[in-house]
């Protein structure tokens, strides 16, 4: 392997990871931020996108709308134990109050007494005993974490309803994303193809359909519709810590991590219910080494709640991946369907055996929409993948797929230009760890079915280093 970290680190923009001076130690290790409107007001998240931007304007940001999903808007931790008894109110906007627990639901009248409350990242759970106005009365019947975290998620067992449009508040999460700078759009909890087509078309009508929309999966209902989801969404976000316990016999999370990758469509592994250094580490040690064997593009973590443990966990997890990509060794892909075989999928394939066949140091790769260079990276190449694309909606893509890097040339690029910038990249990467007679693999293969003409190779080019 080469001294390149193939799986991405994605990490979950929170009040403490969003500091200035926390941000400036992890940068460097985090390929992309996901920030999820539902955990502040919009002017804290555009505060900090910009530090973001001023840190490192490489980085990409992924936007999580909000969907249904229920958060605690008391400041600071709410402090519970077992078979205490709480108040749980609705609130529109944060509170100081700390006698009572609000939450950012308003029909509390539609909450069943006997039902649960759950908030996922402090492991807290309440039964619903009586309705009072516009809250309902409580009690805690598990508390592993002693107290419920700010802008903890809550799950409320008849808040799962299936969703095949985009809500109003989804249309202004979005707006609210393409007027502060997110780059990537993701539906939370979607439920089917239709979900994030009407995202797409709503971004078509604001001139950005080249934005790329995710799809968050996360309940049962919506791992049903996986396959039809695939066939839509630009990548895929797996929550494992609530889909395993919701898989039946026949199924594994490796076979959907495999089957989305042999789609070509990235997939970012979530662990929700990690609130602590301690528990990514059980993700890292128990889970990480298969997950890089599956390859599954990136490895997300939701926002650490202590703050003197963030960098700590983020540098475990990348000498964590670093290691693990040590040991992997490539496999046999699964041939692409044949039914989309056509020939730009035809050159990705007989590239990736190229790789397998010959000692090739990198694969170079032009791509206009990320087609080519996801696809490639679906078929695991022990090799970096050194992308080059004119479009910024998808140089910020290539930021969460596994083992590219991506850069961003101008519209005025032709072939014999890229060319020349390919060889200084490949030098940059390699750190000048590469010799003049190691092989490079050059790849292109035409995305848009349009009759625009391009100088741009339509095949495979095999060159000597010194030969580019």
């Amino acid at each position: 392997m080469n001294n390149f970290r193939f799986t991405k680190i994605v990490a979950s923009v929170s009040p403490i990871l969003a500091k200035e001076t926390v941000l400036s130690k992890i940068i460097n290790m985090v390929d992309a931020f996901t920030l999820t409107l539902s955990r502040g007001f919009d002017d804290n998240n555009k505060k900090y996108i910009d530090t973001l931007m001023k840190l490192d304007n490489s980085k990409t940001v992924i936007l999580e709308t909000k969907w249904n999903e229920v958060r605690i808007k008391n400041i600071g931790n709410f402090g519970v134990k077992v078979w205490q008894k709480v108040v749980v109110e609705y609130s529109e906007y944060t509170q100081e109050n700390q006698n009572k627990i609000y939450v950012d639901y308003p029909d509390m009248d539609l909450i069943s007494v006997g039902s649960e409350i759950k908030f996922v990242q402090s492991w807290v759970v309440l039964k619903v005993e009586n309705h009072i106005e516009d809250a309902v009365e409580c009690t805690v019947t598990e508390a592993k974490e002693k107290h419920i975290f700010q802008y903890d998620r809550c799950l409320l067992e008849h808040n799962e309803d299936p969703i095949e449009t985009l809500l109003e508040r989804d249309e202004k999460d979005i707006l609210w994303g393409l007027e502060y700078g997110a780059h990537v759009i993701s539906i939370s909890a979607c439920y089917s193809a239709e979900h994030i087509q009407a995202a797409k078309d709503f971004l078509k009508d604001k001139n950005n359909g080249d934005m790329k929309v995710f799809a968050k999966i996360e309940t049962r209902k919506w791992l049903d519709n996986l396959q039809e989801i695939v066939e839509v969404a630009d990548g895929i976000i797996l929550v494992a810590d609530f889909i395993e316990p919701l898989l039946t016999k026949e199924e594994t999370l490796d076979d959907l991590v495999q089957y989305i990758r042999w789609k070509g469509v990235p997939v970012l592994m979530n662990y929700a219910c990690r609130t602590s250094q301690s528990e990514y580490a059980f993700s890292q040690d128990e889970q990480l080494q298969h997950r890089c064997g599956q390859c599954v593009d990136g490895v997300c973590l939701e926002p650490m709640i202590i703050e003197d443990e963030v960098f700590d966990a983020i540098e475990k997890l990348e000498t964590s991946l670093e290691n693990f990509e040590l040991k992997y060794e490539p496999k046999n892909p699964a041939r692409f369907d044949e039914k989309e075989f056509e020939i730009r999928d035809y050159i990705i394939f007989n590239a990736y055996r190229i790789t397998q066949e010959l000692d090739i140091r990198a694969i170079v790769c032009f791509t206009e929409n990320g087609y080519t260079a996801a696809r490639i990276a679906s078929l695991n190449p022990a090799v970096p993948i050194i992308t080059f694309t004119k479009s910024t909606h998808t140089y910020r893509f290539l930021n969460v797929v596994w083992g590219l890097k991506g850069y961003k040339i101008s519209q005025s690029f032709n072939y014999e230009n890229l060319k020349r910038i390919w060889k200084e990249m490949i030098r940059i990467i390699f750190k000048w760890n590469i010799s003049l007679d190691d092989k490079v693999l050059i790849v292109q293969s035409h995305e848009l079915n349009d009759d625009i003409k391009s100088d741009m190779i339509n095949g495979i080019e095999l060159y000597q280093f010194k030969n580019i």
